[in-house]
């Protein structure tokens, strides 16, 4: 209805014109607003357009001039010229009617169906959203399959949100349909007017008038690629009830498109999103790849050095829809020539052609300038390493074409994104092929989640499919085996854990995200990609398998694991239910925590241990896999059973350590080893990432060395003074038959230790030896060190047979006999049987070469025993000698022959007691150095340096037990060096006497 009026005619006076106006239907006038101001003019019309208000779509088309004026002249004076609001509202609806069947006819707005839904559905939709305000069209457009959706469109002058979520409610629930609306024109959008600066930063705001719940921003690119647009690390997006902003800190090539926001009704059960879009303009500045042909312009083959090389640069970027203003520019003296552009469907190529001189006073380079539409610049040069007459080069190879010297020659990928790259070295020798090249599918998906850390996708919507296509791209090991495929993959992973962990809704990974996310794990640990992980170069890439570990725990913590188990090849990750006590088990190894109220996830990776550097443990090497065990919040205790890949060495040291992030290496702070009676134990008073370090080196004993070769060179002296003593003294000191064996077994005693000690001193660095020596020495060890407690046997016999037979006197003959006998076959016979059972005296069998000495495997296990069994007995024998030989002298009634024999018998029993003790407890202390690990502490440093100062000192306490301690011993070498004393005076008085006679 239309009503005109004189411009002076009072606004309540047109109201009560309307409200007594008759016609058929009721009608009553709520509100009504001027919105054209028409003046009449001779055979023409002047009108305006009230503020707030434009000219409706039938004055655009039949007066376009008018469209965009405030003001415009009609001279149709039959025209009705009609202004609109510019909050015009219109709003895409659908409603699904459940229970309904859908025909094929109703996609036929000519068939009696499609025109008897549309006339039963019609009169009630209009008759309830006609009664809002400013209410202007509906109409019906369509019917779809699913159930029955009908599509309709809506127009308003202007309406309150919350009427029409009221209005559609009603008519959802009388046609007991559900209803889907989008309004455009409640909400305002702001987008700088363009094109803006590339890089610069950028304000996105949408305004509504009511209050509202912002839903989401979304950007569709020129590409037809729509994105949601979140908080990132380019974009910001601030949420209030009645403004939406997104500020874009750099604008680029990404930002660039259509944006969209979305609001909601604060509170409604019907769905309605209200929506505003507008184009982002960026005037954008190319990414160039530069390169010439020939890479190496080549003067060797040139006498003149005025001569030229002709040499092609061109500049490839991104076919994009800007217009770019392009320019060379040289460094030498030869403009660019025969300029040129070639066109494909991806990229668009710039060429020129130039010459490069062969005299090598000159450093030729060649640049492109692209400038944009607001006059920013982006350029890149290359230059030309020219081969002169001098120079030396690498020849061509293959693809590769001719090379100067200490420069790298570059090509593309041919099946992939990125370079390759080969050094020619000063030599003239090419070096390995470095490959950058990523394959295409793991690129787009690198791209897809650098997106998502900018901001552009959300992680809701994207993180699923990012995370199925790696593990689909990463499946065959053979297809990522290159350092660049593997770090591309590391790169999505690390990106992705960083775009969850700061996600403002605190996400959280679902069970098949998950899962694709282990199992590309997993697939990145195959054994066949053991020499991808590191970097064909000299460069630092131990941030690798760091950034992969941090990245997969952290995935993992971000995920909702309720007791589940995940089994994948190289990756297994358990979770268990708060309980007291927790465990988990991945990979055999044995994770137990204590708590109450957390979540406990359990993560073992296979080989990663290899990949992560060791920068302070350098003599250590990984010997378990590594175990990441993280809960909700806080930390705690954890106690970890490894299983070792290797078997401990003995006395090599196990370190319990993590993955400190901060230091960027293993630490073994507040983690305790279990021992070497629990070796594969370990307790941490903390969470992380841990494993277990074995030492390539067994523990040192401190001043090992130094005792050693002090006592041994001691002893060695002191049993060659012994010698020395025996030929001195032996016709003073040997009177009977029975200090004659005495004195015999002593020189014997001496020597298999003099030998025993030598061969010792030699052998005390294994790892500086042959092999073939060291089990030389093992069997002259093993042999002397028998004989010398064999010979000890003897004098305990001798001492019994003097005791008990008192009143017979064993020959001298008879004596060395059975000495010889006992202290050489005896022990030969056993070291003979010993060799032959160990099969030949086979290493680990007979011997161990980290000791070069005999083996321990356990009790009564190794060829050790063949040392300790006779040994051992022969100790019990000398204490049951020496006990009967005691009680016998401590009878009055009991006498000897002679008083030199009772001297003699109770110097041997005195040898007996001073030596059986000091031999027998040096071995026993040798016995539990190999029962005792170094590594188990104090007690094993203890019995170590015992027996490294009795074994050492052996000859020493010789000396001065048997020899010094002996008085017959000492009086016959004082009176020896009397007698020399006085042989020498009385010679130097013969001299003087006959002296004076001449004279």
């Amino acid at each position: 209805m239309e009503l005109r009026t004189e411009k002076s005619i009072p606004d309540n006076y047109i109201s009560d014109i309307l409200n007594n106006f008759k016609i058929d239907n009721p009608v009553s006038v709520d509100t009504f607003k001027i919105t054209t101001d028409c003046v009449p003019l001779e055979n023409q019309t002047q009108c305006t357009c009230k503020l707030g208000h434009i000219w409706s779509e039938a004055v655009c088309q039949s007066s376009p001039n008018c469209c965009q004026q405030k003001n415009c002249t009609f001279k149709n004076l039959n025209t009705k010229p009609m202004c609109l609001p510019e909050t015009r509202v219109t709003v895409d609806g659908s409603l699904t009617i459940p229970g309904e069947v859908y025909y094929e006819s109703l996609s036929n707005p000519q068939s009696a169906e499609y025109m008897a839904l549309y006339n039963k559905l019609l009169p009630q939709m209009k008759a309830l959203y006609s009664t809002l305000n400013s209410f202007d069209n509906i109409r019906i457009t369509g019917f779809s399959r699913g159930s029955v959706i009908v599509h309709f469109e809506l127009t308003f002058n202007n309406i309150s949100a919350d009427d029409l979520a009221i209005k559609t409610a009603e008519l959802q629930k009388t046609l007991n349909a559900t209803f889907t609306l989008e309004t455009t024109g409640l909400v305002e959008i702001t987008v700088p007017e363009g094109p803006v600066k590339y890089g610069s930063t950028q304000t996105i705001f949408c305004q509504t008038k009511e209050d509202m719940n912002p839903i989401k921003w979304a950007l569709t690119s020129s590409q037809n690629k729509t994105n949601d647009v979140t908080t990132g690390t380019e974009s910001t997006v601030t949420p209030t009830s009645r403004n939406f902003t997104v500020v874009l800190r750099q604008a680029s090539e990404v930002w660039e498109g259509l944006y969209m926001c979305v609001f909601n009704p604060k509170s409604s059960n019907v769905t309605i999103n209200h929506r505003a879009s507008a184009t982002l303009d960026i005037a954008l500045l190319p990414q160039i790849d530069i390169s010439s042909t020939p890479q190496f312009p080549d003067c060797s083959m040139v006498n003149n050095e005025n001569s030229r090389i002709l040499v092609t640069v061109q500049c490839e970027i991104n076919n994009i829809a800007e217009n770019y203003k392009v320019t060379w520019s040289t460094t030498h003296t030869e403009s660019p020539l025969n300029n040129r552009t070639d066109v494909t469907s991806n990229s668009i190529i710039y060429r020129i052609d130039t010459t490069v001189s062969c005299s090598d006073s000159e450093k030729p380079t060649v640049t492109c300038t692209f400038m944009n539409v607001l006059s920013q610049e982006r350029n890149a040069t290359v230059k030309f390493p020219v081969i002169y007459k001098n120079s030396n080069y690498c020849n061509a190879d293959g693809d590769w074409p001719k090379a100067k010297a200490e420069f790298q020659a570059v090509l593309k990928c041919k099946d992939g994104i990125g370079k390759r790259q080969r050094p020619c070295l000063n030599n003239g020798y090419w070096n390995d092929e470095i490959s950058n090249c990523v394959n295409v599918d793991l690129h787009d998906i690198l791209m897809d989640s650098q997106n998502l850390a900018i901001g552009l996708g959300s992680v809701e919507k994207n993180a699923g499919d990012i995370f199925s296509r790696l593990n689909s791209s990463t499946f065959t090991p053979n297809s990522i085996n290159t350092y660049a495929n593997i770090n591309a993959s590391v790169s999505i992973l690390s990106t992705m854990y960083n775009v969850i962990n700061a996600s403002q809704n605190n996400y959280t990974l679902n069970d098949a995200q998950l899962k694709d996310a282990l199992s590309s794990s997993s697939n990145l640990l195959d054994g066949a990609l053991k020499t991808s992980w590191t970097y064909p170069s000299d460069i630092d890439n131990t941030s690798m398998a760091e950034r992969y570990l941090l990245s997969v725990e952290g995935l993992v913590k971000q995920s909702d694991v309720q007791n589940i188990t995940y089994q994948h090849t190289n990756v297994e990750l358990n979770g268990c239910k708060p309980e007291t006590p927790c465990e988990n088990k991945v990979f055999n190894v044995t994770v137990i925590m204590k708590t109450s109220s957390n979540l406990v996830k359990t993560i073992g990776f296979k080989s990663l241990s290899e990949y992560l550097p060791q920068k302070e443990q350098k003599d250590s090497k990984p010997n378990s896999i590594v175990v990441s065990t993280t809960i909700g919040k806080g930390s705690g205790a954890i106690s970890i059973d490894f299983q070792l890949i290797n078997k401990r060495p003995r006395n090599h040291m196990i370190q319990c350590v993590y993955w400190d992030f901060t230091k960027h290496q293993w630490s073994d702070k507040g983690c305790k080893w279990g021992g070497p009676d629990n070796e594969n134990h370990c307790e941490c008073n903390h969470l992380s990432s841990f494993t277990t370090l074995m030492s390539k080196t067994p523990e040192i004993i401190p001043y090992m060395n130094e005792i050693t070769y002090a006592g041994l060179a001691v002893s060695i002296v002191s049993l060659l003074c012994c010698l020395v003593i025996e030929c001195l003294v032996w016709k003073s000191v040997v009177k009977s038959s029975v200090s004659y064996c005495r004195h015999t077994a002593h020189i014997n005693i001496c020597l298999c230790l003099l030998i025993a000690d030598c061969s010792f001193l030699a052998s005390a660095f294994p790892d500086k030896i042959p092999k073939n020596w060291c089990q030389i020495f093992v069997v002259v060890k093993h042999f002397c060190y028998l004989a010398m407690f064999f010979w000890m046997l003897c004098l305990s016999i001798m001492v019994l047979h003097q005791m008990i037979f008192m009143f017979h006197q064993m020959s001298k003959k008879v004596c060395l006999g059975v000495c010889f006998f006992v202290g050489y076959c005896c022990p030969l016979l056993i070291v003979f049987i010993t060799f032959i059972t160990y099969n030949s005296g086979e290493e680990n069998l007979y011997y161990t070469s980290d000791t070069c000495w005999l083996v321990y495997i356990g009790f009564l296990k190794g060829s050790i025993f063949t040392f300790i069994l006779p040994v051992g007995t022969i100790v019990v024998i000398n204490v049951f000698c020496m006990i009967v030989v005691i009680m016998r002298l401590l009878r009055p009634s009991i006498e000897v022959n002679t008083k030199d024999e009772k001297e003699v018998v109770k110097g041997i029993l005195k040898a007996i007691v001073l030596l059986t003790p000091i031999f027998g407890g040096t071995w026993i202390f040798g016995f539990f150095v190999l029962v005792l690990d170094i590594t188990k502490g104090p007690t094993a440093y203890l019995v170590n340096y015992a027996f490294l100062l009795l074994n050492a000192f052996q000859g020493l306490f010789i000396l001065l037990t048997t020899y010094f301690g002996e008085k017959t011993v000492r009086v016959a070498l004082l009176k020896y060096f009397k007698i020399k004393q006085v042989q020498s005076a009385g010679s130097g008085s013969s001299k003087l006497a006959s002296t004076l006679k001449t004279k």
